[in-house]
């Protein structure tokens, strides 16, 4: 809401009310369309607003003069008891427009709050209160806080952040909040964080939430579309989609910091034990975020064991603490001293045994302690006089019919309500923690009306529900929100219930979802009717939700909420029928191993090889020469050797291929892996060229776009760096917007392509500012996607980037945080990603050798590149034969700078022979520069002359930025001492000249133009 003295605007509710400190806020009458110029004019105070600003705004599409803005500003100016010539509130710009001129200040929105009843007094956690408000304090002097509040179920957890932030109101502090759902809702990815955008997109700042949604945070506008104006709507048609929908985690940082830009944000989520893994990756990313953005992000869990999410939020929570990114807030239950406090009791003999037996039934958990009374005074063992509990019976005469368990006391409290009552709530368990009185009514056998009756005499004592918010279904009627006093009594109510007779309200209620649903809107409800109709047992309607949820979860590259939802796909295909089931199956099982070869997850090669043996059995060739070229892929993370004979396999089977475009784009495939895997080999990059005209003369478009993803990589090693990122470009914002749900594309796969290839060839086109923001972008995306294997990789590419720049200290600072360095005891420190796969761990192997050769450290560094050399000859992985590049370029220089003239002059040629089998400029420019250095040395000029003239012709035919420098610097120092002074001028013009280009690149005072000027010195 927005205030102006002595006026608050209620856009929510589209009401204008009139403030007094000595009564009830009285309702100002306006109409509608006053209103909204009003609204408009708030919400941009001290702003010229144009007449054609707000006609475009209010009156957008249609026809209307300037001059009924005129009757519309008298009508406010009336309301608000204006006076035109001397204004309070609204100045007028003749033939101009209009400015808001009064202070406005945003109140805390009401229906943004937490629970609409009063919450009581606390008993008990003063020190946690405290905590919570101290962390506050931080967060508004710009240290953003996250703080995990845990216990045990119905220990108050709640209770202690409803306390904490009823107090928010008037504090210049904004509040929204999101919850976690219960079974297949909490797989939706991100479900309670678009559930707090959902709350703020409705609330008092919907007008400036929807702007930095759209001018920051497009992917996360385009999952609240139905929230936005039909102006933020069109706005968001233009933004570009590729990048924007892989940034999701970037994007909500960047969201955050526009929303807590002026005061504090506080971001609530509860019940994260039922989050979603995507969920839990943003949290992580945020707490990684070095940011000043005043957010409080508050989240709830269970700590029993009854989470869901257990083990991933305890990595997450435990990894968090470790480096200290994140406060923690444990609950115990209360002490005796608190017992006595909520009950009242006075310190006589009778009311300590009291307060020790209450303790002891309740173990101290708050929600048991008020069951347990409530019981004991349905049976008339305890009463209540002002707030104070006392026994009527003597102690030993209490007996509790209850055992160690709580759900006899709340079976006990069911039966005491009439049948009516009981369908009500048991067909109201059925749904889910949250739910209204539409969608459970027929379940109940109950109309609409008597539902919601039913429910309203529960809440008006609180027994098992409360209100919650209001909701507005699709047909525009507005409904109340209910919600469960705590997990546990839904939990006895579907239990009490019959199988058979579970089954049928499931099957009622998931018919009354698709009604409450159109059609073009189920994707937003996918989880919860597959949750309805698999309870049912329709499998076959359940797993076609379920599917419809994956695409969702592949749209926001959610890789391991994906992975748990085919784990619910997989046991629904169960029940299938034949032939409908192996279908189903096959499709998943694809999924599955696309997913796991995007995360080089080492569970790929079961996944691939199941997905051959069963797509050979029902005899699909396409599906199994698609799990030869997955298996290959997964074969070459360890022996690259091992692959080759799948991807043989991969083009033999595509001969049987009748179409096209379908045969050429396997063999593409399978040839660009070949050489992508083994090494450079012209008769694999004929195929691929002989491909390319089948591929794009044929009419789908996205087999078109996904053959083309996998040649941009033949594109990056063969020195066409443009060609590469035009390729990708063009390429992936295809499949993403299109493939999203064909399983034979693996979407991930290609992300993982185009995010690593990017920063890749920005790196070897000299372009090393726009180099570093891929590299930040990149790793946004992955760390998002919990993606270990492709940051490690990013962090190690980012690490040559360094190298090339003379950084050392922050290359070694990369390898520290990937885990190569023990400390002083001989211990590794604990790592943030630790390289597992042979590649990426011989990849920070060759970083942290070369570093130690930047530094100086000589012999350290020789030491570790000769032991990789060793590794890399005798069991090569992919791109193994790449890297060998950068391997013998170290080791002939380190040798060269250690006096050895002998090993430094094999490893140049070495460097010389294996990078002449291939087109790469740059490598093959810097192996004949490194040799040349060498040649000078031994006193060999007329050979260094000819090695410098070679890679000066190999430079000048296509450009390498990264080694032209070196290049023409080792040929300006050759040139002045064979006497040829002009030569030698030519060059280092040559060589300044290039070298500043790379300079250029940087960001302005970035830290390597510092160090790379060192290094050209």
């Amino acid at each position: 809401m927005k205030e102006f003295k002595p006026f608050r605007l209620d856009p929510a509710n589209h009401r204008l009310w009139r403030l007094s400190d000595e009564s009830e806020p009285v309702s100002v009458t306006i109409t509608a369309k006053a209103f909204d110029v009003l609204r408009y004019l708030v919400e941009h105070p001290g702003r010229l607003i144009t007449h054609d600003e707000l006609l475009e705004s209010l009156w957008s599409g249609v026809a209307v003069q300037p001059e009924v803005l005129k009757g519309h500003v008298l009508a406010i100016r009336n309301a608000l008891g204006d006076d035109a010539q001397r204004p309070r509130y609204i100045e007028t710009h003749r033939g101009r427009g209009y400015r808001f001129i009064a202070d406005v200040t945003t109140a805390q929105k009401t229906d943004n709050l937490l629970s609409s009843t009063t919450t009581s007094h606390l008993i008990g956690r003063t020190a946690q209160l405290n905590a919570l408000h101290e962390a506050l304090n931080q967060t508004r002097e710009g240290h953003a806080k996250i703080v995990f509040v845990h216990g045990d179920a119905g220990i108050g957890k709640t209770a202690l952040v409803e306390t904490f932030c009823s107090n928010l109101s008037g504090q210049h502090t904004s509040l929204s909040y999101g919850r976690c759902i219960e079974g297949f809702s909490g797989a939706e990815p991100f479900y309670p964080v678009i559930e707090a955008l959902s709350r703020l997109l409705k609330g008092a700042s919907s007008n400036k939430v929807q702007d930095a949604l759209v001018a920051v945070a497009p992917s996360w506008a385009n999952q609240v579309t139905g929230l936005l104006s039909r102006e933020h709507r069109a706005l968001l048609q233009k933004v570009a989609h590729v990048s924007a929908r892989s940034r999701m985690l970037g994007e909500f940082c960047e969201l955050l910091e526009v929303l807590a830009e002026d005061e504090a944000f506080v971001l609530l989520l509860e019940d994260l034990h039922w989050a979603d893994f995507s969920t839990l990756d943003l949290i992580s990313a945020l707490a990684r975020r070095k940011s000043s953005v005043k957010l409080l992000l508050i989240a709830t869990y269970r700590s029993d064991d009854l989470a869901t999410r257990g083990p991933a939020l305890k990595q997450l929570v435990n990894e968090l603490l470790l480096h200290k990114l994140c406060d923690s807030i444990h609950l115990n239950g209360l002490n005796q001293g608190d017992v006595a406090e909520y009950v009242r009791s006075d310190d006589s003999e009778d009311g300590r045994s009291f307060v020790q037996l209450l303790s002891r039934q309740s173990s101290g958990n708050p929600l048991f302690l008020r069951t347990i009374l409530d019981h004991l005074k349905s049976m008339q063992f305890v009463s209540i006089d002002r707030g104070q509990w006392k026994s009527d019976v003597p102690l030993s005469q209490i007996r509790f019919e209850i055992p160690q368990t709580i759900a006899h006391v709340v079976e006990t409290k069911i039966s005491s309500l009439d049948d009516e009552t009981q369908r009500v709530l048991e067909a109201a368990s059925a749904v889910g923690d949250v739910f209204n009185s539409v969608v459970p009514a027929t379940a109940a056998g109950l109309s609409t009306r008597r539902f919601e009756e039913v429910c309203e005499t529960l809440c008006r004592t609180r027994t098992f529900i409360h209100r919650h918010d209001m909701d507005t279904l699709d047909n525009g009627e507005v409904v109340r929100l209910y919600r469960f006093n705590h997990a546990l009594l839904r939990e006895v109510l579907l239990n009490r219930q019959g199988p058979l007779r579970l089954a049928q309200s499931h099957a009622l209620i998931g018919k009354e979802l698709e009604k409450s649903y159109p059609s073009e809107l189920r994707a937003h409800a996918a989880f919860e009717l597959a949750a309805q109709f698999s309870n049912a047992r329709e499998w076959s309607k359940g797993l076609t939700y379920l599917k419809i949820a994956l695409q969702t979860a592949k749209r926001r590259f959610a890789h391991q909420d994906a992975l748990a939802i085919l784990d619910k796909a997989d046991e629904m295909a169960l029940h299938l029928s034949n032939g409908e089931r192996e279908l189903a199956q096959t499709t998943l099982l694809e999924d599955r191993a696309s997913i796991y070869a995007a995360n080089h997850d080492p569970r790929a090669l079961q996944a691939f090889t199941e997905l051959l043996q069963m797509s050979e059995q029902l005899h699909f060739p396409d599906v199994q020469a698609r799990a030869e070229l997955g298996l290959a892929f997964a074969l070459s993370w360890r022996d690259a050797t091992a692959s080759v004979a799948h991807l043989e396999n991969a083009a033999r089977l595509s001969s049987a291929q009748p179409e096209p475009q379908l045969k050429a784009r396997i063999r593409l495939s399978s040839a660009a892996w070949r050489i992508w895997i083994g090494g450079w080999d012209p008769e694999q990059v004929k195929i691929c060229e002989e491909n390319l005209v089948p591929l794009r003369n044929g009419l789908d478009r996205e087999i078109t776009a996904w053959g083309l993803i996998e040649y941009s990589m033949m594109c990056l090693i063969s020195s066409r760096y443009r060609e590469c990122l035009e390729t990708v470009d063009t390429n992936l914002e295809i499949l993403v917007k299109h493939a999203v749900d064909r399983p034979d594309f693996n979407i991930f796969r290609a992300i993982w392509m185009a995010h690593l290839g990017r920063p890749w060839a920005y790196t070897l086109l000299g372009e090393w500012g726009r180099a570093l923001k891929e590299f930040d972008a990149s790793e946004a995306l992955f760390v998002g996607n919990a993606n270990r294997y492709s940051i490690c990789t990013l962090e190690t590419l980012r690490g040559f980037l360094y190298l090339m720049a003379g950084d050392y200290r922050a290359t070694k600072d990369i390898c520290s945080k990937l885990g190569f360095y023990k400390d002083k005891t001989g211990h590794q420190p604990a790592a943030l990603y630790t390289p597992v796969l042979p590649n990426e761990i011989r990849h920070c192997a060759l970083l942290a050798g070369t570093t130690e050769v930047g530094l100086g450290n000589l012999e350290a560094g020789i030491g570790i590149l000769k032991k990789l050399e060793h590794d890399m000859l005798e069991q090569p992985v992919i791109t193994d034969w790449y890297w060998l590049f950068l391997l013998e370029w170290s080791l002939a220089d380190a040798q060269l700078r250690s006096g050895d003239i002998e090993q430094a002059r094999m490893h140049a040629d070495r460097m010389v022979e294996r990078s002449d089998r291939t087109i790469e400029v740059t490598w093959r420019a810097m192996a004949r520069e490194v040799r040349c250095r060498i040649a000078i040395e031994e006193g060999d000029r007329p050979h260094a002359l000819r090695l410098i003239n070679d890679a000066l012709q190999i430079t000048e035919m296509m450009g390498a930025p990264i080694a032209d420098w070196r290049v023409h610097r080792t040929a300006a120092q050759l040139h002045r001492a064979e006497g040829d002074g002009a030569r030698a001028s030519l060059h280092e013009q040559l060589f300044n000249r290039q070298a500043q280009r790379l300079l250029d690149s940087l960001p302005y005072g970035h830290r390597l133009q510092e160090t790379f000027a060192r290094l050209m010195a």
